[in-house]
């Protein structure tokens, strides 16, 4: 799908284009994770399964542009903490499981509320 369709319909917030594909080349250890449409996404059960998932949750797929990259998730700690989840996508529309991201991101809120109340107010 392409940015102008998917951002105004499923984001709504800032949406960063990645022109050199850091950021998918960091989920796969430097290599872009890909698969062909018909290893990866025909022959693969999983992959259209997934398909159907999110067809009958009405998300639309569009078939355009680069569909060989495989994605996934980030979350990165509060300050030079480092990444603290990951999730690569293995099949082709495979989702990071929701709970795990809420209590990561639950987790790293109460983190950072810590921290702040731990810095003295006079600094």
């Amino acid at each position: 799908m392409q940015i102008k369709d998917f951002w105004p319909r499923y984001w709504g917030g800032v949406v960063v284009f990645d022109r050199t594909t850091g950021f998918f080349k960091a989920l796969g250890g430097g290599k872009l994770l890909k698969d062909k449409f018909l290893s990866g996404f025909v022959f693969n059960p999983r992959a259209i399964a997934n398909y159907k998932r999110a067809k009958s949750m009405g998300i639309e797929q569009n078939f355009k542009g680069e569909g060989e990259i495989k994605g996934g998730l980030f979350i990165v700690g509060p300050g030079g903490t480092g990444l603290a989840y990951q999730f690569i996508e293995r099949n082709f529309g495979d989702w990071a499981p929701v709970a795990e991201v809420v209590e990561i991101c639950a987790r790293l809120k109460v983190i950072a509320r810590n921290s702040l109340n731990s810095k003295s107010w006079y600094h």
